[in-house]
């Protein structure tokens, strides 16, 4: 997806190169999500991840040539694309629908949260997608209860790798030694700021430290902008991003102890609850979107998909994008992949499982066309076409920017975890409910033994 605006989607990003072990730390950092898409009710990364069935069907199992020479077939296609990115999405259907004419695909785009709470019952009694497109996170959780299905074999007979992609949502794909998504794009926070406003302060462009960003926004104070910069009880991402920036994790990296509450997350939270104490961003700071749009804002962080509704909904508001900015001691900025998968519908028929690989193989090898959503393409060829090239997102795609990218940890069920622990002590420290470290112990407690009952049930 690219996201829609917050009052209707989930809310699910540079900096110099890193070593490999700081590298792989980022990667692995975090599993989170909306709030509601459990796994308990379904029913945006490591290289190595829990659950699932340790045998691949059988259906699928010979050299896929990803041509399909069969009869006239009908595959379904869910996903959660039903904002800005819909078009585009549809654009692609349509592209590869002219390209193998004996393959219909029968899309159906519903709400982020409708499609997780209803996938797992509807693939189970056969009336599901053949492909879905899941977010990075999410794929622990559906190849746990069997949904989806390993992709291994579609991807070593296309001779994909990590080298046609980035190491890090490459890997995040596997899941117990097994691949089950093949990532169609990559999407992460943005600094977005009013070229008018910084103008006013004498300033350029948005701030690349710490040091930057208390110095810009007092220039923006002083010039008569009360509240530069908003932040909002349900920015959880960028708690995530300065938990990562401080050198901290949300959990181990053996997934067995819920590490937020350090002096990483006390850091990162109280660095966020500053902006309120201090007057910088007002205490009730809901609509960062319309905020930024009406002048009320100077500067924000927000996700991608804020390009396309600042192109729909301004007269040519005029503003700069650039990456996250270093307020910790590295760079480190929340990231999340859409991720094409199959499900084990797909298989119940041969042809349809050969289409279903094929559509998923196409859609991935001509994922340029998507950059017009607003997200960057997972594929490195697509992000050498001018149709990324020549987007806003572009400027997010430096190799410096995307080795920053911390993508989220494969836990089952790490959504209900999320909203019910350090989702919560983000808002309740951002209102002022309760101090960042009395929030982060409390969320601690609670997501671990959220953890350890997981643990237990999914056996990761």
């Amino acid at each position: 997806m690219m996201l829609s605006p917050r009052s209707t989607a989930h809310r699910l990003h540079g900096g110099t190169p890193r070593s490999a072990q700081d590298f792989g730390r980022r990667r692995l950092l975090s599993g989170a999500g909306a709030a509601g898409a459990t796994l308990t009710v379904a029913a945006c990364s490591g290289g190595q991840s829990i659950g699932g069935s340790d045998e691949a069907p059988a259906a699928g199992s010979e050299p896929f040539t990803a041509e399909y020479d069969g009869p006239d077939v009908t595959i379904t296609f869910w996903n959660g694309f039903t904002g800005g990115d819909g078009p585009y999405m549809k654009q692609l259907i349509t592209e590869f629908t002219e390209a193998n004419p004996a393959i219909t695909v029968k899309q159906s785009s519903l709400e982020w949260a409708d499609f997780y709470s209803k996938v797992v019952t509807a693939t189970d009694a056969g009336s599901g997608p053949d492909v879905a497109a899941m977010h990075l996170d999410q794929l622990a959780s559906f190849a746990s209860r069997g949904t989806i299905v390993p992709l291994d074999n579609l991807a070593e007979s296309l001779g994909l790798s990590e080298s046609d992609f980035t190491p890090a949502v490459w890997q995040g794909g596997v899941f117990q030694g097994q691949r089950y998504g093949i990532p169609l794009d990559m999407f992460t926070i943005a600094q977005y700021w009013s070229t008018e406003k910084l103008s006013t302060a004498g300033l350029e462009a948005g701030p690349t430290t710490g040091e930057e960003f208390d110095a810009a926004v007092q220039s923006l104070q002083s010039a008569g902008i009360e509240n530069p910069f908003w932040v909002s009880p349900d920015n959880w991402q960028i708690f995530v991003s300065l938990l990562g920036q401080f050198g901290g994790s949300l959990y181990s990296e053996d997934l067995t102890t819920v590490t937020f509450g350090d002096d990483a997350g006390a850091k990162a939270l109280t660095w966020m609850r500053d902006l309120v104490a201090d007057d910088i961003s007002p205490s009730d700071a809901t609509d960062l979107a319309t905020a930024f749009k009406n002048g009320s804002s100077a500067l924000i962080h927000e996700l991608l998909w804020l390009i396309n509704d600042l192109e729909d909904t301004t007269d040519g508001m005029e503003y700069g994008i650039s990456a996250f900015p270093t307020i910790g001691d590295s760079p480190g900025v929340f990231a999340n992949s859409h991720n094409f998968t199959l499900t084990k519908q797909a298989d119940a028929d041969a042809d349809r499982g050969q289409a279903a690989r094929v559509f998923i193989s196409w859609m991935s090898e001509n994922s340029a066309t998507w950059a017009a959503s607003g997200n960057i393409p997972a594929r490195a060829s697509a992000r050498e076409d001018t149709q990324f090239t020549d987007s806003r997102q572009a400027e997010l795609a430096t190799e410096e920017v995307l080795e920053s990218f911390i993508f989220l940890q494969q836990v089952p069920g790490s959504r209900e975890i999320a909203a019910d622990s350090y989702q919560r002590a983000v808002s309740r420290a951002v209102l002022g409910e309760e101090d960042p470290e009395a929030a982060l112990t409390a969320a601690v407690t609670t997501a671990q033994e959220m953890l350890d009952r997981n643990r237990e049930l999914y056996e990761f």
